[in-house]
């Protein structure tokens, strides 16, 4: 399988871009296929008001880009330093001004949404190489195939960030914070426990966990996310959360991920509709704040 993925790679770097081009279509598609009923039905309760037409144009095009994720895990063990330093770029934010992550503001949580070449985010250390004088850990959750998993997270380590599995990684994510480093978590994955929260107009099961670990430490907390610029090409953003208890936290942060999603066509379609956010929704949890 290892040597699969290798070739496979390979391709994908040493080609014109083209070819990466025309497999993140046809992998869209096939993700598209599998998932059209999950997708449809998330984006017509999310936006009542939108035509079937849209519907099928905004889910097809985040279902492209997913793909278009999924490869640049796969290729960028290929990519030398120079090729990705071309691709990510890193906005003013992050380095200057309230919302920055240098290491003179202390520990820092960073709530990452699911937005599409969120996998080039771990290249933050490179892109602004005066950000790697503290260490990075983010929580992830390990892939099931082994050598698919092991390709995967040495292409997200190698910049320096460390990945701590969700099976027994949130010690870890602690330990880095109380030692004044940067831990960064998804905020809006699909869970089976936890909270229930109204997001997009439906109670959705959400995670507490970020907020939970920034309110411990009393951490600064930020949104970190990767807005697309091109294929396989992003910048990074950085906007600071105002409140400083957990369920405050956990509010904030889904409202801003709401008006981004409601924000634009391009914005809505980067986001991975293809999981079922709200699967869980509806089961007897407590209200947040409850």
């Amino acid at each position: 399988m290892r040597a699969l993925i290798a070739s496979y790679a390979w391709l994908l770097a040493r080609l014109p871009e083209g070819f990466a081009r025309a497999n993140a279509a046809v992998l869209g598609r096939l993700v598209w296929l599998l998932r059209r009923r999950v997708i449809r039905t998330n984006l017509r309760a999310a936006f009542p008001d939108r035509d079937e037409a849209w519907v099928r144009r905004v889910g097809r095009l985040s279902c492209r880009r997913a793909a278009e994720m999924g490869l640049f895990s796969i290729v960028s063990p290929r990519l030398s330093d120079d090729e990705i330093r071309d691709r990510v770029q890193v906005h003013p934010e992050v380095l200057a001004g309230e919302a920055r992550l240098t290491s003179d503001v202390g520990g820092l949580v960073l709530f990452v949404p699911h937005f599409t070449l969120m996998e080039m985010m771990t290249a933050v250390t490179l892109a602004a190489p005066s950000l790697g004088d503290r260490p990075w850990v983010t929580l992830y959750r390990p892939l099931n195939q082994p050598a698919a998993d092991a390709w995967v997270k040495a292409a997200r380590e190698r910049f320096g960030m460390r990945l701590a599995s969700r099976r027994e990684g949130f010690g870890e994510l602690m330990r880095n914070v109380r030692a004044g480093g940067v831990s960064s978590i998804l905020f809006d994955q699909k869970i089976q426990s936890g909270r229930r929260l109204t997001f997009l107009g439906r109670p959705a099961a959400v995670t507490h966990l970020p907020g939970l670990l920034a309110q411990r430490h009393k951490a600064a907390t930020r949104i970190f996310w990767a807005e697309r610029t091109g294929f396989w090409r992003c910048r990074l953003r950085m906007e600071a959360l105002q409140a400083t208890d957990s369920i405050g936290l956990t509010i904030e942060s889904n409202a801003w991920l709401e008006r981004q999603l409601r924000s634009g066509d391009d914005v809505c379609a980067n986001w991975l509709w293809a999981h079922d956010r709200w699967k869980h929704g509806e089961a007897d949890f407590r209200p947040l704040g409850g």
